[in-house]
């Protein structure tokens, strides 16, 4: 593969990419006083591309890449810590880079200029890509700052998530499956506050509930895995995770009927309660990335668990 390097004038240079930049001066966490970060993996570039092309801007905001541990790739790959930034190569979609936005910092454009690119994560500004970028890095900086009071209302959930996300066990893997966590409220000024916590996940996992199967029970003949005497009501949330793994590419309106399931075990195990009278209740919507309406999606705010694991400091 021929070899690229960052142009004099940064012009071919793009947000996400890798460039070959071993160290950065970072501000000191203590006194303030200048601290070199070794960075032998290079940085990420956080630019946006208009800004990095400009020949008026003369600094460039990057950040370095890590070597990540499999579950900060795993939540960095889910969104599930938005200050790890999830890059794959533009010509090697295998090969993934993790950056620390938290260490995000300025450097001159003259410092990139002349460096090898060790990656291209994005492609052309107008393809899918680089959109996805682009909003993995705005979420580190535009996260919705939800409430210090409803926090407690999110231990459960955040523990449960964090600690099973990324594994082996069956929660874990269907927790992988899920594209996306939103939350909404009624209002979020004031005690009282109903929110509905939406469990978003892709289209081939759920079809519309008007298209299940108005006849379905639950039987051993219809659902794979199946115990004898075993109905919905004894199920935890271990359990129908492993029938959502089994059942998956089964019948699809036995698909449906488990994760309308899981979201109800989510609601009475790990929200329900820890209602308070700052949050009266809280509901769950299972449904497919295509039944997330734009409106639905514009009244509603992600659910940043990295974010919620300081909820010890704040109940």
């Amino acid at each position: 593969m021929t070899e690229e390097f960052v142009a004099n004038d940064c012009l071919n240079l793009r947000q996400g990419d890798v460039a070959d930049v071993n160290r950065l001066i970072l501000a000191g966490v203590d006194d303030g006083s200048p601290v070199i970060v070794e960075t032998p993996a290079g940085v990420a570039i956080l630019s946006q591309t208009c800004d990095i092309v400009q020949p008026s801007k003369t600094r460039c905001l990057v950040a370095p890449v890590i070597d990540p541990s499999k579950q900060d790739l795993s939540d960095a790959r889910k969104g599930r810590k938005p200050l790890l930034l999830y890059l794959e190569s533009e010509k090697d979609g295998s090969v993934a880079y993790v950056a620390d936005m938290e260490r995000a910092t300025s450097v001159p454009k003259a410092l990139l200029a002349g460096r090898k690119l060790l990656a291209r994560c994005g492609a052309e500004a107008s393809e899918y890509g680089t959109r996805i970028i682009a909003a993995r890095v705005g979420r580190a900086f535009s996260r919705f700052p939800f409430p210090d009071e409803v926090y407690p209302v999110f231990k459960d959930l955040r523990g449960r998530v964090q600690t099973k996300s990324g594994t082996e066990s069956a929660f874990g893997k269907v927790i992988d499956l899920v594209t996306d966590l939103r939350v909404s409220a009624d209002q979020w000024a004031k005690p009282g506050r109903r929110l509905t916590l939406y469990v978003i996940v892709p289209e081939a996992q759920l079809i519309p509930i008007e298209d299940t199967d108005p006849n379905w029970e639950w039987d051993l003949k219809r659902i794979r895995g199946l115990k004898q005497g075993e109905t919905g009501d004894r199920l935890d949330l271990d359990r129908v995770s492993t029938l959502i793994l089994q059942n998956s590419g089964g019948d699809a309106t036995t698909l449906a009927k488990l994760w309308a399931k899981f979201g109800q075990l989510i609601q009475g195990t790990l929200l329900r309660p820890s209602l308070n009278r700052e949050v009266i209740s809280f509901e769950v919507e299972v449904l497919s990335d295509v039944e997330m309406s734009y409106q639905r999606f514009s009244q509603t705010e992600s659910l940043d668990l990295d974010v919620l694991s300081g909820v010890e400091h704040r109940a």
